[in-house]
Protein backbone atom coordinates (compact mmCIF):
# COMPACT_ATOMS: atom_id res chain seq x y z
CA UNK A 1 0.00 0.00 0.00
CA UNK A 2 2.90 2.35 0.75
CA UNK A 3 4.37 1.68 -2.72
CA UNK A 4 1.01 2.40 -4.42
CA UNK A 5 0.53 5.72 -2.66
CA UNK A 6 3.37 7.63 -4.47
CA UNK A 7 2.17 6.20 -7.80
CA UNK A 8 -1.38 7.41 -7.14
CA UNK A 9 -0.09 10.86 -6.19
CA UNK A 10 2.01 11.01 -9.34
CA UNK A 11 -0.92 9.97 -11.50
CA UNK A 12 -3.22 12.53 -9.84
CA UNK A 13 -0.58 15.23 -10.40
CA UNK A 14 -0.26 14.36 -14.08
CA UNK A 15 -4.05 14.42 -14.56
CA UNK A 16 -4.30 17.79 -12.77
CA UNK A 17 -1.50 19.31 -14.86
CA UNK A 18 -3.00 17.90 -18.06
CA UNK A 19 -6.44 19.27 -17.17
CA UNK A 20 -4.93 22.66 -16.33
CA UNK A 21 -3.09 22.62 -19.67
CA UNK A 22 -6.28 21.89 -21.58
CA UNK A 23 -8.10 24.61 -19.63
CA UNK A 24 -5.44 27.14 -20.56
CA UNK A 25 -5.38 25.89 -24.14
CA UNK A 26 -9.18 26.19 -24.36
CA UNK A 27 -9.05 29.76 -23.06
CA UNK A 28 -6.74 30.89 -25.83
CA UNK A 29 -8.55 33.00 -28.40
CA UNK A 30 -9.08 31.22 -31.68
CA UNK A 31 -7.02 32.60 -34.53
CA UNK A 32 -8.98 35.13 -36.53
CA UNK A 33 -10.14 33.95 -39.91
CA UNK A 34 -9.24 36.06 -42.89
CA UNK A 35 -12.60 36.89 -44.44
CA UNK A 36 -12.81 38.19 -47.98
CA UNK A 37 -15.45 40.93 -48.06
CA UNK A 38 -18.48 40.31 -50.25
CA UNK A 39 -19.77 43.23 -52.30
CA UNK A 40 -22.66 43.83 -54.68
CA UNK A 41 -22.22 44.34 -57.54
CA UNK A 42 -18.96 42.44 -57.93
CA UNK A 43 -15.75 44.33 -58.64
CA UNK A 44 -14.78 46.07 -60.86
CA UNK A 45 -18.28 47.58 -60.70
CA UNK A 46 -18.75 50.25 -58.03
CA UNK A 47 -19.88 48.54 -54.82
CA UNK A 48 -23.14 49.71 -53.25
CA UNK A 49 -23.73 46.88 -50.78
CA UNK A 50 -21.46 44.89 -48.50
CA UNK A 51 -22.49 41.71 -46.74
CA UNK A 52 -21.63 42.37 -43.09
CA UNK A 53 -22.75 39.50 -40.90
CA UNK A 54 -25.17 36.60 -40.51
CA UNK A 55 -27.21 35.89 -37.39
CA UNK A 56 -28.35 32.30 -36.88
CA UNK A 57 -28.63 32.10 -33.10
CA UNK A 58 -27.89 33.72 -29.79
CA UNK A 59 -24.14 33.06 -30.05
CA UNK A 60 -23.93 35.47 -33.00
CA UNK A 61 -25.04 38.34 -30.76
CA UNK A 62 -24.35 37.24 -27.19
CA UNK A 63 -20.99 35.69 -28.08
CA UNK A 64 -19.41 32.51 -26.86
CA UNK A 65 -18.48 33.24 -23.26
CA UNK A 66 -17.06 29.83 -22.45
CA UNK A 67 -15.28 27.11 -24.38
CA UNK A 68 -16.90 23.69 -24.38
CA UNK A 69 -14.21 22.46 -21.96
CA UNK A 70 -14.87 25.34 -19.57
CA UNK A 71 -18.61 24.76 -19.76
CA UNK A 72 -18.06 21.08 -18.95
CA UNK A 73 -15.78 21.81 -15.97
CA UNK A 74 -17.32 25.03 -14.65
CA UNK A 75 -20.89 24.67 -15.82
CA UNK A 76 -22.80 27.10 -17.99
CA UNK A 77 -25.79 29.30 -17.20
CA UNK A 78 -25.88 30.96 -20.62
CA UNK A 79 -29.20 30.93 -22.45
CA UNK A 80 -28.36 29.77 -25.97
CA UNK A 81 -30.71 29.20 -28.82
CA UNK A 82 -30.77 29.00 -32.60
CA UNK A 83 -33.18 30.45 -35.13
CA UNK A 84 -35.25 27.67 -36.68
CA UNK A 85 -37.27 29.16 -39.56
CA UNK A 86 -37.43 32.96 -39.55
CA UNK A 87 -39.89 35.09 -41.45
CA UNK A 88 -40.71 38.65 -40.35
CA UNK A 89 -38.34 41.04 -38.58
CA UNK A 90 -38.43 44.46 -36.95
CA UNK A 91 -35.90 46.65 -35.15
CA UNK A 92 -36.58 49.03 -32.29
CA UNK A 93 -34.26 50.77 -29.82
CA UNK A 94 -31.31 48.47 -30.45
CA UNK A 95 -33.30 45.23 -30.47
CA UNK A 96 -33.88 42.85 -33.36
CA UNK A 97 -37.22 41.01 -33.24
CA UNK A 98 -37.47 37.83 -35.34
CA UNK A 99 -40.70 35.93 -36.04
CA UNK A 100 -39.62 32.29 -35.96
CA UNK A 101 -42.39 30.22 -37.53
CA UNK A 102 -40.34 27.09 -36.86
CA UNK A 103 -40.71 27.64 -33.10
CA UNK A 104 -43.94 29.59 -33.07
CA UNK A 105 -42.22 32.36 -31.09
CA UNK A 106 -40.78 35.85 -31.50
CA UNK A 107 -37.07 35.96 -30.66
CA UNK A 108 -35.47 39.13 -29.30
CA UNK A 109 -31.79 39.92 -29.86
CA UNK A 110 -30.63 42.91 -27.82
CA UNK A 111 -27.80 44.35 -29.93
CA UNK A 112 -26.70 46.77 -27.21
CA UNK A 113 -26.78 44.55 -24.13
CA UNK A 114 -25.91 41.43 -26.15
CA UNK A 115 -28.68 39.31 -24.67
CA UNK A 116 -31.25 36.92 -26.11
CA UNK A 117 -34.83 36.18 -25.13
CA UNK A 118 -38.42 35.94 -26.32
CA UNK A 119 -41.15 38.52 -26.72
CA UNK A 120 -43.67 36.22 -25.04
CA UNK A 121 -44.18 32.60 -24.09
CA UNK A 122 -47.97 32.87 -24.35
CA UNK A 123 -48.91 29.82 -26.41
CA UNK A 124 -51.99 31.48 -27.81
CA UNK A 125 -49.48 32.91 -30.27
CA UNK A 126 -49.15 29.92 -32.60
CA UNK A 127 -47.56 31.01 -35.86
CA UNK A 128 -46.04 34.51 -35.76
CA UNK A 129 -45.29 35.50 -39.34
CA UNK A 130 -44.61 39.24 -39.27
CA UNK A 131 -44.09 41.97 -36.72
CA UNK A 132 -44.38 45.76 -36.86
CA UNK A 133 -43.45 48.20 -34.09
CA UNK A 134 -44.86 51.71 -33.88
CA UNK A 135 -43.02 54.82 -32.71
CA UNK A 136 -44.16 54.27 -29.12
CA UNK A 137 -42.81 50.73 -28.95
CA UNK A 138 -46.13 48.90 -29.27
CA UNK A 139 -45.71 45.64 -31.13
CA UNK A 140 -48.15 44.09 -33.60
CA UNK A 141 -47.67 40.43 -34.56
CA UNK A 142 -49.61 38.64 -37.29
CA UNK A 143 -50.54 35.00 -36.68
CA UNK A 144 -51.84 33.26 -39.81
CA UNK A 145 -52.58 29.96 -38.07
CA UNK A 146 -54.31 31.62 -35.13
CA UNK A 147 -56.08 33.97 -37.57
CA UNK A 148 -55.35 36.87 -35.25
CA UNK A 149 -53.31 39.99 -34.74
CA UNK A 150 -51.57 40.11 -31.35
CA UNK A 151 -50.85 43.50 -29.79
CA UNK A 152 -48.18 44.04 -27.12
CA UNK A 153 -47.53 47.31 -25.31
CA UNK A 154 -44.17 49.06 -24.72
CA UNK A 155 -43.44 46.65 -21.86
CA UNK A 156 -44.15 43.57 -24.01
CA UNK A 157 -47.42 42.88 -22.21
CA UNK A 158 -50.12 41.31 -24.39
CA UNK A 159 -52.98 43.82 -24.38
CA UNK A 160 -55.23 42.73 -27.27
CA UNK A 161 -55.96 39.99 -29.77
CA UNK A 162 -57.76 41.20 -32.89
CA UNK A 163 -59.37 39.41 -35.81
CA UNK A 164 -60.74 36.17 -34.39
CA UNK A 165 -64.31 37.19 -35.14
CA UNK A 166 -63.65 38.51 -38.67
CA UNK A 167 -62.48 35.34 -40.48
CA UNK A 168 -59.14 36.79 -41.54
CA UNK A 169 -55.71 35.25 -41.86
CA UNK A 170 -53.27 38.16 -41.41
CA UNK A 171 -49.90 37.84 -43.14
CA UNK A 172 -48.15 41.20 -42.89
CA UNK A 173 -48.72 44.60 -41.33
CA UNK A 174 -47.57 48.18 -41.85
CA UNK A 175 -48.39 51.16 -39.64
CA UNK A 176 -48.79 54.85 -40.38
CA UNK A 177 -50.26 57.29 -37.90
CA UNK A 178 -53.36 55.74 -36.35
CA UNK A 179 -53.82 53.19 -39.11
CA UNK A 180 -52.71 49.57 -39.46
CA UNK A 181 -52.61 48.13 -42.98
CA UNK A 182 -52.91 44.33 -42.90
CA UNK A 183 -52.70 41.80 -45.73
CA UNK A 184 -55.43 39.16 -45.38
CA UNK A 185 -54.54 35.82 -46.96
CA UNK A 186 -58.05 34.38 -46.52
CA UNK A 187 -59.84 37.04 -48.55
CA UNK A 188 -57.00 38.41 -50.73
CA UNK A 189 -57.63 41.86 -49.34
CA UNK A 190 -55.97 44.70 -47.49
CA UNK A 191 -57.62 45.72 -44.22
CA UNK A 192 -57.23 49.17 -42.72
CA UNK A 193 -57.59 48.97 -38.93
CA UNK A 194 -57.75 51.54 -36.17
CA UNK A 195 -54.39 51.20 -34.45
CA UNK A 196 -55.81 51.55 -30.95
CA UNK A 197 -59.01 49.52 -31.16
CA UNK A 198 -58.50 47.12 -34.06
CA UNK A 199 -61.79 48.22 -35.62
CA UNK A 200 -61.96 47.72 -39.39
CA UNK A 201 -62.03 51.16 -41.02
CA UNK A 202 -61.94 49.96 -44.59
CA UNK A 203 -60.87 47.11 -46.83
CA UNK A 204 -59.91 46.93 -50.48
CA UNK A 205 -58.79 44.43 -53.09
CA UNK A 206 -60.24 41.06 -54.05
CA UNK A 207 -59.35 37.80 -55.74
CA UNK A 208 -58.99 38.15 -59.50
CA UNK A 209 -56.80 38.64 -62.54
CA UNK A 210 -57.50 42.31 -63.21
CA UNK A 211 -55.27 45.23 -62.26
CA UNK A 212 -55.46 45.89 -58.52
CA UNK A 213 -56.76 42.39 -57.79
CA UNK A 214 -54.84 39.60 -56.10
CA UNK A 215 -54.12 35.95 -56.79
CA UNK A 216 -52.15 35.39 -53.58
CA UNK A 217 -51.60 38.43 -51.40
CA UNK A 218 -48.37 38.41 -49.39
CA UNK A 219 -46.33 41.23 -47.84
CA UNK A 220 -46.86 44.98 -47.54
CA UNK A 221 -44.83 48.18 -47.20
CA UNK A 222 -45.49 51.93 -47.13
CA UNK A 223 -43.44 54.75 -48.59
CA UNK A 224 -43.06 58.18 -47.02
CA UNK A 225 -46.23 59.41 -48.76
CA UNK A 226 -48.19 56.43 -47.35
CA UNK A 227 -48.52 54.79 -50.75
CA UNK A 228 -49.11 51.07 -50.26
CA UNK A 229 -47.03 48.36 -51.96
CA UNK A 230 -48.21 44.74 -51.86
CA UNK A 231 -46.50 41.64 -53.26
CA UNK A 232 -48.54 38.97 -55.01
CA UNK A 233 -46.79 35.59 -55.03
CA UNK A 234 -48.81 34.10 -57.91
CA UNK A 235 -49.06 37.13 -60.19
CA UNK A 236 -45.36 37.82 -59.59
CA UNK A 237 -46.07 41.49 -59.13
CA UNK A 238 -45.78 44.43 -56.80
CA UNK A 239 -49.11 46.25 -56.74
CA UNK A 240 -49.18 49.90 -55.70
CA UNK A 241 -52.15 51.73 -54.13
CA UNK A 242 -52.48 55.21 -52.69
CA UNK A 243 -53.05 55.79 -48.96
CA UNK A 244 -56.81 55.31 -49.38
CA UNK A 245 -56.56 52.03 -51.24
CA UNK A 246 -57.04 53.30 -54.79
CA UNK A 247 -55.10 51.28 -57.35
CA UNK A 248 -52.13 53.16 -58.86
CA UNK A 249 -50.05 50.70 -60.90
CA UNK A 250 -48.20 47.39 -60.98
CA UNK A 251 -44.48 46.68 -61.12
CA UNK A 252 -42.99 43.78 -63.09
CA UNK A 253 -44.67 40.48 -63.90
CA UNK A 254 -44.30 36.75 -63.33
CA UNK A 255 -41.33 35.22 -65.10
CA UNK A 256 -37.78 33.94 -64.86
CA UNK A 257 -35.95 36.94 -66.33
CA UNK A 258 -33.89 39.01 -63.92
CA UNK A 259 -36.33 41.94 -64.08
CA UNK A 260 -39.31 39.64 -63.37
CA UNK A 261 -40.50 37.85 -60.23
CA UNK A 262 -41.21 34.18 -59.67
CA UNK A 263 -42.41 34.37 -56.04
CA UNK A 264 -42.04 37.84 -54.49
CA UNK A 265 -42.47 38.01 -50.72
CA UNK A 266 -40.94 40.55 -48.32
CA UNK A 267 -40.84 44.18 -49.39
CA UNK A 268 -39.63 47.49 -47.97
CA UNK A 269 -39.15 51.06 -49.22
CA UNK A 270 -36.13 53.19 -48.35
CA UNK A 271 -36.11 56.94 -47.79
CA UNK A 272 -35.29 57.61 -51.45
CA UNK A 273 -38.34 55.66 -52.60
CA UNK A 274 -36.36 52.67 -53.84
CA UNK A 275 -38.23 49.38 -53.60
CA UNK A 276 -36.49 46.41 -51.97
CA UNK A 277 -38.06 43.00 -52.47
CA UNK A 278 -37.00 39.36 -52.08
CA UNK A 279 -37.89 36.64 -54.57
CA UNK A 280 -38.17 33.34 -52.71
CA UNK A 281 -38.03 31.22 -55.87
CA UNK A 282 -34.89 32.70 -57.45
CA UNK A 283 -33.45 33.36 -53.96
CA UNK A 284 -32.31 36.89 -54.66
CA UNK A 285 -33.19 40.36 -53.44
CA UNK A 286 -33.86 43.12 -55.95
CA UNK A 287 -33.73 46.90 -55.76
CA UNK A 288 -36.08 48.86 -58.00
CA UNK A 289 -36.24 52.60 -58.51
CA UNK A 290 -39.55 54.39 -57.72
CA UNK A 291 -40.70 53.73 -61.30
CA UNK A 292 -39.98 50.01 -61.08
CA UNK A 293 -36.72 49.88 -63.03
CA UNK A 294 -34.29 47.22 -61.76
CA UNK A 295 -31.20 48.85 -60.24
CA UNK A 296 -29.42 45.89 -58.64
CA UNK A 297 -29.95 42.33 -57.50
CA UNK A 298 -27.97 40.51 -54.83
CA UNK A 299 -27.83 37.25 -52.94
CA UNK A 300 -28.29 34.12 -55.14
CA UNK A 301 -28.75 30.61 -53.70
CA UNK A 302 -26.21 29.07 -51.33
CA UNK A 303 -24.76 28.97 -47.84
CA UNK A 304 -21.61 31.03 -48.35
CA UNK A 305 -21.49 34.60 -46.96
CA UNK A 306 -24.14 36.83 -48.48
CA UNK A 307 -26.04 34.02 -50.21
CA UNK A 308 -29.70 33.22 -49.58
CA UNK A 309 -31.82 30.14 -48.94
CA UNK A 310 -35.57 30.68 -49.35
CA UNK A 311 -35.57 34.36 -48.38
CA UNK A 312 -38.83 35.58 -46.84
CA UNK A 313 -38.51 39.14 -45.53
CA UNK A 314 -36.40 42.21 -46.20
CA UNK A 315 -36.10 45.17 -43.82
CA UNK A 316 -34.32 48.50 -44.36
CA UNK A 317 -33.01 50.05 -41.14
CA UNK A 318 -31.33 53.43 -40.55
CA UNK A 319 -31.12 53.41 -36.75
CA UNK A 320 -28.77 50.55 -35.90
CA UNK A 321 -25.82 51.03 -38.24
CA UNK A 322 -23.44 51.48 -35.31
CA UNK A 323 -23.95 47.92 -34.10
CA UNK A 324 -22.63 46.50 -37.39
CA UNK A 325 -20.10 49.11 -38.56
CA UNK A 326 -17.17 47.01 -37.27
CA UNK A 327 -17.87 44.46 -40.01
CA UNK A 328 -17.57 46.99 -42.84
CA UNK A 329 -14.30 47.44 -44.71
CA UNK A 330 -12.11 50.36 -43.59
CA UNK A 331 -13.21 53.60 -45.19
CA UNK A 332 -16.78 52.46 -45.80
CA UNK A 333 -19.62 54.89 -45.19
CA UNK A 334 -22.74 52.88 -44.37
CA UNK A 335 -25.99 54.79 -44.92
CA UNK A 336 -28.36 52.07 -43.74
CA UNK A 337 -28.65 48.36 -43.08
CA UNK A 338 -30.61 45.73 -44.99
CA UNK A 339 -31.78 42.59 -43.18
CA UNK A 340 -32.91 39.49 -45.11
CA UNK A 341 -34.40 36.43 -43.40
CA UNK A 342 -33.68 32.97 -44.86
CA UNK A 343 -35.98 30.14 -43.88
CA UNK A 344 -33.45 27.41 -44.66
CA UNK A 345 -29.70 27.03 -44.90
CA UNK A 346 -26.94 28.05 -42.52
CA UNK A 347 -27.35 31.83 -42.53
CA UNK A 348 -30.79 32.65 -41.13
CA UNK A 349 -30.53 36.45 -41.01
CA UNK A 350 -28.20 38.20 -43.45
CA UNK A 351 -27.15 41.76 -42.65
CA UNK A 352 -25.92 44.00 -45.47
CA UNK A 353 -24.70 47.59 -45.43
CA UNK A 354 -25.72 50.06 -48.15
CA UNK A 355 -23.43 53.00 -48.80
CA UNK A 356 -20.15 54.00 -50.37
CA UNK A 357 -16.99 51.90 -50.26
CA UNK A 358 -13.34 52.33 -51.19
CA UNK A 359 -12.46 50.93 -54.60
CA UNK A 360 -11.88 47.19 -54.37
CA UNK A 361 -9.44 45.15 -56.47
CA UNK A 362 -10.98 42.91 -59.11
CA UNK A 363 -10.96 39.20 -58.20
CA UNK A 364 -8.03 37.35 -59.71
CA UNK A 365 -8.81 34.58 -62.20
CA UNK A 366 -6.75 31.46 -61.70
CA UNK A 367 -5.16 29.66 -64.65
CA UNK A 368 -7.35 26.63 -64.01
CA UNK A 369 -10.52 28.70 -64.45
CA UNK A 370 -9.46 30.23 -67.76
Amino acid sequence: MRRAYPQLCSMFLRITVLGFFFLLWGCQPAPKKVITPVFYPDPPEKARLQFLKSISGSDDIVGKQKTSFEAFILGSTEKKDIIAKPYGMALFQGKLYVCDVGKGMVEVFDLEKKTFGYLTEDRRLKNPVNIEIDADGNKYVTDTLGKSLFVFDQNDVLVAIWGRETNISPVDIAISGQRCYVTDFNNNQILILNKKTGAVLDRFGKYGQEAGEFQMVSNIALDRQDNIYVTDMVKGQIIKFDANGRFVRTFSQAGVNIDEFARPKGIDIDREGRIWVVDAASEVAKILDPEGKLLLFFGLPGNSPGKMNLPAKIVVDYDNVGYFSEYAVPGAKIEFLVFVSNQYGLNKINVYGFGSFPEQPSPQISRESK
